[in-house]
């Protein structure tokens, strides 16, 4: 997304990563907000009494990140800021070398079992891992690991599943 990449390079420009994820973090809110949304895209108003509204709030907010606000606000795309702060937020976890994994699991696990998942999943990708998990009975045991596009899938369910199929192709 180009609007993210722009945030992301102009971020690296000035070395304030995070001021820009935490000023991009407060504008996600502000739009989520459906009173706010609906008077910042009503184009009966006009941008000067939004920007009058919208000062208050935005102190503390990096300039360039107003300026944001106000580009997406004036060509109709503020629907899009969550999609930017993600697309920002992408970029800078592999700046950082950090990878999300979804990991789904039979039964709760122990601090000790996620961070033994963490761990593994850390060294397969070459990453540190943040680690969100579910639970879900049907997969009867082992876990299902989702990072980023990868799944890896190491659940009791599957197995048997590879192993039924593969008796259905075993001809005699």
């Amino acid at each position: 997304m180009r609007y993210g990449q722009a945030v992301f390079e102009t971020a690296a420009q000035h070395q304030n990563f995070n001021t820009w994820r935490d000023n991009m973090e407060t504008l996600v809110r502000m739009v989520q907000d459906r009173d706010v949304l609906f008077f910042l895209e009503n184009p009966r108003v006009p941008i000067a009494n939004k920007r009058e509204i919208l000062e208050p709030k935005l102190k503390g907010v990096n300039p360039m990140a107003v300026n944001l606000l106000y580009l997406l606000v004036e060509r109709g795309g503020l629907s899009m800021m969550p999609d930017i702060f993600a697309d920002y937020q992408r970029r800078l976890d592999d700046l950082y070398g950090i990878a999300h994994a979804k990991v789904t699991a039979a039964i709760p696990l122990s601090d000790t079992e996620t961070a033994e998942v963490r761990q593994k999943l850390g060294t397969m990708f070459g990453k540190h891992v943040d680690i969100t998990t579910k639970v879900d009975p049907s997969i009867l045991g082992g876990i299902v690991a989702r990072v980023g596009d990868k799944v890896i899938d190491g659940s009791v369910s599957r197995r048997l599943e590879n192993l039924k199929r593969e008796i259905n192709q075993v001809r005699l």
